[in-house]
């Protein structure tokens, strides 16, 4: 047999080239036949560009309970029948980290005189006070400005995991999520309720360090204070708010008024709180991210909230509105 070498260089370009079509149609085919069968997409150029991957949260992956109607650690009372919900958080989000956190865990945590509580103030007035609303409400301002992640009263159901919450493309902006409680659009004013639209505070999400904690602690204190040594001329211990009261010190009341202030101050635009009234569906504000009336507040007969018996797509959270705090 000849060699490669004898054939006319015409003839052998020919066949070189006939080779190197082959091979090429050879290498195409078996990437198009990968790209049909293949459970994954194939990485070019172009699609690597695009960002597919979930961007990483600011609100960490924490999820904190408060439970004051036993005394010592709340984690001996988990057969307790009203912390039946309590399941449906850690059940849901198997990959945050869950406390319900009792009275003595509490104290020695704010005596710690971390973050916020550095404040000896706050430290003085939590420590001090024996009111379950107020204290539970201090404390969850203190824990989300410290530890960041998501506080929800002990009478909640989670609804959907914590970490479909902020679309993926926020979730590097979003460092506050509230809910709105109460929308007066076109009904009347409700006797305990100032506002034309109140945001909730049994559920709040966060990343540490907030602003808006330092504003609440500020305005609970001075409401505190007021109350204690003016209004009633008492000291803190046996301080007795009314619910009114309580909600307009450290509860929804005033913390609508301290989340709207920062809501301004990233859109000046937004003059009252009517101007979030019928939001459907979550609005970002800055760091804040709103949520519609099903958002945290489904079920309830009014604001426009769904009340049929069914589960609507927005809702992230159910209250079911045992008030506890108020027997306190």
């Amino acid at each position: 047999m000849g060699s490669l070498a004898a054939f006319p260089w015409g003839k052998r370009k020919g066949i070189v080239g006939f080779y190197a079509i082959v091979a090429s149609l050879t290498l195409v085919l078996t990437f198009w036949h990968h790209a049909e069968r293949s459970p994954y997409p194939i990485e070019t150029p172009t699609t690597l560009k695009t960002p597919n991957a979930p961007k990483p949260p600011l609100i960490p992956q924490n999820i904190w309970q408060i439970w004051f109607q036993q005394k010592g650690v709340a984690e001996h009372y988990v057969n307790d029948p009203q912390l039946r919900e309590t399941a449906t958080w850690t059940g849901m989000n198997p990959d945050h980290h869950y406390r319900l956190v009792g009275r003595q865990w509490a104290d020695n945590y704010v005596k710690q005189g971390l973050g916020l509580a550095a404040d000896k103030d706050l430290v003085d007035t939590y420590l001090a006070v024996t009111n379950h609303g107020l204290k539970s409400d201090l404390l969850r301002y203190l824990l989300l400005y410290n530890e960041g992640g998501v506080y929800s009263d002990i009478d909640t159901i989670a609804m959907k995991p914590i970490q479909d919450w902020v679309p993926w493309h926020l979730r590097d902006t979003v460092k506050l999520i509230v809910g709105i409680e109460f929308d007066r659009r076109d009904g009347g004013m409700w006797s305990e309720i100032p506002h034309d639209l109140q945001f909730c505070q049994w559920t709040i999400a966060a990343a540490p360090g907030h602003p808006v904690f330092r504003a609440m602690a500020d305005r609970a204190l001075a409401s505190l204070h007021e109350l204690a040594d003016v209004v009633y001329n008492t000291t803190m211990a046996e301080l007795k708010p009314t619910s009114f009261e309580t909600m307009n010190s450290t509860g929804p009341a005033a913390w609508t008024d301290v989340v709207f202030e920062q809501i301004q101050q990233a859109r000046p635009d937004i003059t009252t709180l009517s101007d979030l009234s019928r939001i459907q569906k979550p609005q970002l504000y800055g760091d804040i991210l709103v949520l519609g009336i099903d958002g945290f507040g489904m079920g309830q007969p009014h604001s426009g909230a769904t009340n049929d018996g069914s589960a609507p797509e927005a809702a992230l959270v159910k209250h079911l509105f045992r008030g506890a705090w108020r027997n306190s």
